[in-house]
């Protein structure tokens, strides 16, 4: 079989063109391909195919379009795997992975120098578009799936031409790359292509037209301005810097800033390893198997219990993964001090740390959201958006390209992420009890436990086995101390006082951090949990 997304959606077989039914028919299929060998939830098949209002019997309806390809392409083809169904292909069965395919052995020859081969290899990637990608399928699966592939799909076209270039071949690509500007009328990098192809054949005031017309389609179309690579380059042409123009300089990726924006990593960081296991399987089968977008995880859970401090452990340890670099924001979902953060706010913020000026952004968050995406097409960079609030806050910010690697925490599962991003979910619960007396041991050190193991046990259990409480506890013993008195903190946890007793300072006290999720109650759920404190000790 071939089975065709980067265009109109069709099956081939070693003879014909198979006719695979309506445009709903063709939107199971085409999600099931967007992630071939997975398996792709009933929920997210529903939402694909029928949007926010899917019929009474949509599962019913489901299973018999699933039924139909069955019938189709084979039975041993689509499999039921609960809560879902996968398709299985053979590697260069879907075109989008001949495409991928291709475009990485032409990176690959072009660092090695063969500029050549890797013109071939992406004119061949190129040529599997047939038009418009994910053509007869549902505006619902259209609106999700067509961005990461168009990304994909522009990406390979500023490399190859970049490479054209590189050969030397200026003049006979102009025509091509008109047309094409036509199409990505935004891609500061293919016009910048096209301004030094038409420099190089002479056509200076023709370069410099480009140039206006862009700025002027910017200016009224997103309220911004070019890029400085693309300004420098029409600097260039007005001195008259062959030289550094004829090199392309000017505006290639090296002026694009690799952020390095992670916090610190948490020391004496323990435990999580089943956690860490799993983003690590999820990076390792995206690198060798790029998916059709962005991996996105979900780390929920009760306030205290490690978010933040495994999503940045994990960031740290595969910077390396991720040459491109990394984006960080407190989107502040549940503050103490601050109302959960726009999502414009947080994409101008993390326009900034890619390099954008912050004078030339557009002001609607919709552009915005485009901007971003086309800033991060064709790179592999890990975004941390830390204490998210919902699914809605998220979502504008979420790259379009499979290179990268989102990591969302968030006091609530989110699941409007899963069912229309494919964002997979990291529940954390409390510590166990043998985990929280080592944490101990790591932050008040291992003597100071060995003397006390008996309160070091009681104080791991009277705070909850939650990691921020214990560390605030420790920082408590430790600033009473030298050595610290486990027994005595103890002591203090089971007074009158209680947790009320545990404070670092500002935002860090207990009462600061667990509050936000007491406001977001409900008026009868908050005065529950309120009268709860008058009732008489007991123990759980």
């Amino acid at each position: 079989m071939r089975y065709r997304i980067l265009g109109g959606v069709e099956v081939r077989d070693a003879e014909r063109v198979l006719h695979v039914g309506g445009p709903k028919r063709r939107t199971v299929l085409a999600a099931l391909l967007m992630r071939a060998n997975q398996v792709v939830t009933d929920e997210d098949l529903i939402d694909r195919t029928w949007g926010d209002r899917p019929p009474a019997k949509a599962r019913a309806q489901l299973q018999v379009h699933v039924s139909e390809l069955r019938s189709l392409l084979g039975r041993q083809t689509i499999l039921r795997r609960p809560p879902g169904y996968t398709i299985l292909t053979r590697p260069g069965e879907v075109d989008r992975d001949r495409f991928e395919s291709l475009a990485g052995q032409a990176r690959e020859a072009r660092e090695a120098g063969r500029v050549d081969t890797a013109i071939t290899a992406l004119r061949d990637a190129l040529a599997l578009w047939t038009g418009p990608a994910l053509g007869g399928v549902e505006p619902a699966l259209a609106d999700i799936g067509r961005p990461a592939l168009d990304d994909l799909r522009a990406a390979a076209v500023e490399e190859l031409y970049d490479a054209e270039l590189a050969r030397g071949r200026g003049v006979e690509v102009v025509g091509e790359l008109r047309q094409l500007l036509g199409e990505f009328p935004h891609r500061e990098r293919l016009c910048g292509h096209l301004m030094l192809a038409l420099h190089r054949a002479d056509r200076t005031a023709e370069a410099l037209e480009v140039y206006a017309s862009l700025r002027t389609r910017l200016a009224e179309e997103l309220g911004i301005e070019p890029g400085e690579s693309v300004q420098e380059l029409q600097r260039c042409i007005l001195r008259g810097g062959v030289a550094a123009v004829g090199q392309g300089r000017a505006h290639d990726r090296t002026s694009v800033v690799c952020p390095a924006e992670l916090p610190h990593d948490i020391p004496g960081f323990v435990a999580r390893r089943a956690e860490l296991d799993l983003l690590d399987a999820s990076l390792g089968q995206a690198e060798r198997d790029p998916g059709e977008g962005p991996k996105i995880w979900v780390v929920s859970g009760a306030a205290g219990v490690g978010k933040t401090a495994l999503a940045l452990h994990w960031a740290h340890s595969v910077v390396d993964r991720f040459p491109d670099g990394q984006l960080y924001i407190d989107l502040r979902g549940f503050s103490a001090r601050h109302a959960p953060m726009e999502p414009a706010t947080a994409l101008r913020a993390l326009l900034r740390g890619l390099g954008s000026d912050p004078r030339n952004l557009p002001r609607d968050t919709g552009e915005l959201a485009r901007f971003y995406r086309s800033r991060l097409a064709g790179r592999r960079i890990c975004v941390v958006l830390d204490n998210a609030a919902t699914a809605d806050q998220v979502a504008p910010l979420l790259p379009g390209h499979s290179g990268s690697t989102v990591l969302v925490t968030s006091r609530r599962r989110l699941a409007g992420l899963t069912a229309r991003h494919g964002a997979r979910p990291v529940p954390l619960g409390a510590l166990s009890p043998g985990h929280s007396v080592e944490l101990l041991a790591r932050l008040l050190g291992a003597d100071a436990v060995a003397a006390e193991p008996e309160a070091a046990a009681e104080l791991a259990e009277v705070c909850g086995h939650l990691p921020l409480v214990l560390r605030l506890a420790a920082a408590n013993a430790v600033t009473a101390g030298p050595p610290p008195d486990i027994g005595a903190m103890v002591r203090l946890l089971r007074s009158d006082d209680g947790l009320a007793g545990l404070s670092a300072g500002g935002d860090e006290a207990v009462a600061a951090d667990f509050s936000p999720s007491h406001r977001s109650l409900t008026v009868d759920q908050a005065r529950f949990f309120r009268r709860l404190v008058l009732a008489p000790r007991f123990s759980w």
